[in-house]
């Protein structure tokens, strides 16, 4: 089995890497993601990234979870998986690292734009 620490690592790694933008990754906005449960909803942008010769998959999904007898609240997830060509899940990386929200934000920042849109419209203020 692998480590906590192995795998926290890994994260710590692609999150700095993708700021560096060593790390590059393509925006994909299908309807449905085979690997999902069918009471996860997708939501938002889904991400691809070929590192290290091994492709990887990031995504935000919902899921209802149950606070009361009848009541349901949606919390959102963050899924990082490595696939394969055909775009199945081969290993999904635990849910409850909070880094996976972390690379999250961080890659869709690299892939809007945004942050050269910062340094050109800063560079024109000096």
């Amino acid at each position: 089995m692998m480590s906590e620490n192995k795998i926290s690592r890994f994260l710590g790694l692609l999150n700095l890497e993708t700021k560096k933008r060593n790390a590059t990754w393509e925006v994909i906005s299908p309807t449905a993601v085979s690997s999902l449960d069918a009471e996860q909803d997708l939501s938002g942008k889904v991400y691809f990234t070929t590192y290290k010769n091994k492709i990887l998959r990031l995504y935000k999904y919902s899921q209802p979870f149950q606070v009361d007898e009848f009541e349901f609240v949606k919390r959102t997830y963050f899924k990082l998986e490595f696939i394969d060509e055909q775009n199945l899940n081969v290993w999904t990386f635990p849910p409850i690292y909070r880094e996976l929200e972390d690379l999250y934000s961080t890659v869709q920042v690299a892939t809007s734009g945004i942050d050269n849109y910062f340094d050109d419209v800063l560079s024109d203020d000096v």
